[in-house]
Parts: C-alpha cells; sequence; structure tokens
C-alpha cells in the first residue's frame, strides 16, 4: 500500500523542519541523523527513505530555496513592463526585498558566517541572470562579469547587513541608503554630510 503523496511530503518536510532547527545552531559536521529523527518524532528508516545523509537534507533544502527564490522572482520581473533602459535602483530592491524577508532565516543563516559556501556560489549564480535581466544588459556588454559581482556583492552585503542589524531602518530609509551608495559610491555618499 502506497502512501499518499500529502504525507509523504509532509513527513519530508517534517525532517527538513528538524534539520533546519538543528543546523541553526551547529555546523553540519555536528548534526546527527539520530537528532534529526529524534526531533521530528520519526525513525531512521523514515529519514534514509527521503534522504541519503545530513549533508542531502542541506542540499535538498539549498535547492529548494534558490528555487523558490527564482520563481518569486521571476514572477515578478515578468509582470514588470518592458523598458528601454536599466530599471531604477530603487525597482531592485523593492521586488527583492519582500523576497528577501519572506526567506530571510534561510537565505541569511547559508550566506552566513557558518553558512554553506556551495550555496552562496550556486545562489549568486542563480541571482546573476535576474540581475542581467533587471538591467536589461546585453550579453555581449564589456566586463559583464565585474558588472553582475559588483551589483550581487553590493546588494547581498547591504541587505545582509541589514538583515544583521535587526532591520534598523525602514525600508524608505534602505532605499534611499542603497540608491545613494549605487549613484555616488561611498564618497560621493558621505560628501552629502
Amino acid at each position: 500500500m502506497k502512501k499518499q503523496p500529502e504525507v509523504t511530503a509532509a513527513t519530508r518536510k517534517k525532517l527538513m523542519d528538524a534539520f533546519w532547527c538543528i543546523y541553526k545552531e551547529k555546523t553540519i559536521n555536528k548534526i546527527t541523523v539520530s537528532e534529526i529523527t529524534n526531533l521530528a518524532n520519526n525513525n531512521r528508516g523514515t529519514f534514509y527513505h527521503y534522504f541519503k545523509d545530513v549533508y542531502d537534507v542541506l542540499e535538498q533544502i539549498e535547492s529548494d530555496l534558490i528555487k523558490e527564490v527564482c520563481e518569486e522572482m521571476t514572477d515578478i520581473l515578468a509582470k514588470q513592463p518592458l523598458q528601454e533602459g536599466p530599471m531604477d535602483i530603487n525597482d531592485l530592491y523593492a521586488i527583492s526585498i519582500p523576497i528577501f524577508k519572506k526567506h530571510e532565516d534561510k537565505i541569511f543563516t547559508l550566506l552566513g558566517k557558518n553558512g554553506d559556501p556551495k550555496f552562496t556560489s550556486e545562489f549568486k549564480e542563480s541571482i546573476r541572470s535576474m540581475l542581467i535581466r533587471f538591467w536589461n544588459l546585453p550579453d555581449e556588454i564589456e566586463h559583464l562579469d565585474y558588472l553582475m559581482e559588483y551589483s550581487y556583492s553590493a546588494m547581498i552585503g547591504l541587505v545582509t547587513k541589514w538583515y544583521e542589524n535587526g532591520n534598523d531602518l525602514t525600508d524608505n530609509e534602505f532605499f534611499r541608503m542603497a540608491q545613494g551608495l549605487v549613484a555616488n559610491g561611498v564618497i560621493g555618499y558621505l560628501e552629502k554630510f
């Protein structure tokens, strides 16, 4: 007798949620299958039905997260009217901030100091195509890799710092600061004071 898909999905999610609770507190090399199954109230056999090991759980969480973020960004960008030049920086943050806030626990844990470097690389690559589309950049633009690295690093760095500071700025304050930094750089931003 086969289990219903809803039961299977719920069991997988329960195990992933248990892993995540532990992962936020411990590095992956310190997590055991027993800890996960005890917290999820499942047995080891059930765990191994869904995952090879604890690294597989992390990989699936990362994969699901990247897929979800990309789908949400793609949906929002598809609804944006086509325009000739690049969109305004406020538009970029207005589109991305709600998505980052929705997934902030996972995104910033995985990008943080105890996060997974593999996730950082894959997340950057997935965001790259979104940024190219957002900025409406042709593939043959000179130094595209540098432009994308700068855009990604600046965006992720600012949003991460904002998260670490407990969202101490309002959305509008954050947008104004980000726009000033993008438009004028740090020196230009400081000259306003």
